[in-house]
């Protein structure tokens, strides 16, 4: 729109001075006007003019009147001039800002004034002649008609975190951010995480999907994921992020998963006897690649055996032996010792087993064979001594089991002197007489702490310091047992 001044509104803006007759006179009042362009009424019109003078001056002394153009619309105008169009009776000395002074008019370009701006301009100058001057004001301006359009830059940027490294048992967590960096909102933002194999969500999930309608300027979302791996590796989780306008960002994070890998083995004799000592020798390794933390060591005493003694602190609780080895490094390994003690006939399996956090447990078994052993106590006893010549006497043979297997094929013999004459046997077996030899009947067994007995008569034939001999045999001797016992035979 294009602002001028029509000639009824130059009346109206003239400004009419009256000059003093003499120079004694000073100016005491003021008078002033208002103008409004293009209309002339304020509520349709752009610019208001308001010009204020002196209501009186000097003759040929110097005088400032001025000119305010305010803008009362609600949008910029440009190109703004002030014309003012000078008395014949009027002098121009000089205004603030400076204008043009041109074929009797004075113009000012006031550039730009935004909405309710104004701006000032200061005139000084002199009447020439008493009387009255009339200077008169108009206004030009430009004001387009301007529609702004935001010109925007949207851009999304998505970062992705994860721990370097996690455990196999441990929750993996993950984030997600997706920020606008540019310049203007962002539309149907939409953030996908396709995870690894071998990686799910807590649920069991493979992927996720996060939809953000509108993402403002410089605003940032964050998700919040956690996950769980199925087996050791390294895993390059790739998300991806796309928005309206072709946008698109994508960001990587990358995850070692480590387990510790416990092994363990147990070695002890293939066989003992019983109530001797069986030790048995542990070992326990980690061959993962993470730490076996608070490792634990744990034998089982089996029934048959009873706990001797532990290396290395391990303490029995109940029926059980406990060792807190603490943690155990990739490739370390730790060796203790248990010593039991069979106290029964049979095999005994001792069985370890060891555990740790985030590691599978281990277990050993190594089974001995508690085995027995005969111990035959031969004892001979005459019930009498001395013996008169023509008397019997009486000889006890003892056989007693002292070990811990049942003796078998026990056989007895008895060598008598010729001083001696056989007469009867009692006992656990039968005898049967050969000259000068009873033999006993073999014992087929003789069970552990028990005993046999056979008494044997024979007549002091004549005196002398005879011996009665006995020899005894079985399965689990190699050489034969001899007993002799002396007796006194008198006349």
């Amino acid at each position: 729109m294009k602002g001028t001044i029509m000639k009824g509104f130059q009346i109206a803006l003239c400004t009419m001075l009256m000059c003093a007759l003499t120079g004694l006179a000073k100016a005491q009042d003021t008078v002033g006007l208002t103008m409004y362009f293009p209309t002339g009424v304020s509520s349709t019109s752009v610019i208001k003019l308001d010009k204020k003078a002196p209501a009186s001056v000097v003759l040929n002394k110097d005088f400032s009147y001025s000119l305010t153009v305010t803008n009362i619309s609600k949008n910029t105008v440009s190109n703004v001039k002030v014309v003012e169009t000078l008395a014949q009776a009027f002098t121009y000395t000089n205004s603030s800002p400076a204008g043009q002074l041109a074929s009797g008019k004075v113009t000012w370009d006031l550039g730009t004034i935004p909405p309710g701006g104004e701006k000032t301009v200061t005139v000084t100058g002199t009447a020439s002649a008493v009387g009255s001057i009339e200077n008169c004001a108009s206004v030009t301006y430009d004001m387009g008609a301007c529609l702004p359009i935001a010109v925007v830059n949207p851009a999304i940027k998505l970062a992705k975190t994860a721990p370097a490294l996690a455990m196999l048992c441990d929750t993996i967590p993950m984030t997600l951010t997706i920020t606008n960096t540019g310049v203007g909102t962002a539309h149907n933002v939409i953030v996908t995480d396709t995870l690894p194999e071998g990686l799910t969500t807590l649920n069991g999930q493979t992927g996720v999907k996060y939809t953000i309608p509108v993402l403002q300027q410089g605003e940032s979302k964050t998700f919040n994921l956690l996950t769980k791996a199925t087996k050791v590796g390294n895993y390059t989780n790739t998300a991806m992020a796309t928005a309206d306008g072709d946008l698109s960002s994508q960001a990587s994070a990358s995850t070692t998963v480590q387990q510790p890998v416990l092994s363990i083995t147990k070695a002890g004799p293939d066989k003992r006897f019983e109530g001797r000592p069986v030790k048995y020798t542990i070992t326990v390794s980690n061959t993962g690649d993470a730490v076996a933390k608070q490792a634990t060591i744990m034998d089982i005493v089996p029934a048959g055996s009873r706990f001797l003694k532990a290396s290395d602190g391990g303490q029995p609780q109940g029926n059980n032996v406990i060792w807190n080895i603490g943690d155990l490094a990739p490739g370390a390994s730790k060796t203790v010792d248990i010593t039991l003690v069979g106290t029964q006939l049979g095999t005994i399996v001792n069985t370890a087993n060891v555990t740790a956090n985030c590691a599978n447990s281990a277990v050993a078994k190594a089974p001995t064979i508690i085995g027995g052993i005969p111990a035959i106590l031969l004892e001979v006893v005459d019930e009498e001594d001395p013996i008169e010549v023509g008397s019997n006497v009486t000889y006890m043979i003892r056989v007693t089991n002292q070990g811990s297997l049942a003796g078998t094929n026990i056989k007895i013999d008895v060598q008598l002197e010729d001083t001696m004459q056989y007469i009867s046997t009692t006992g656990a077996t039968t005898a049967t007489v050969n000259g000068n030899i009873v033999s006993l009947a073999p014992l087929p067994s003789l069970a552990p702490k028990k005993q046999a007995v056979w008494k044997l008569v024979v007549k002091a034939a004549s005196s002398g310091d005879v011996r009665f001999g006995v020899n005894m045999t079985s399965d689990q001797i190699d050489r034969p047992v001899r007993e002799t016992e002396s007796t006194n035979f008198y006349e």
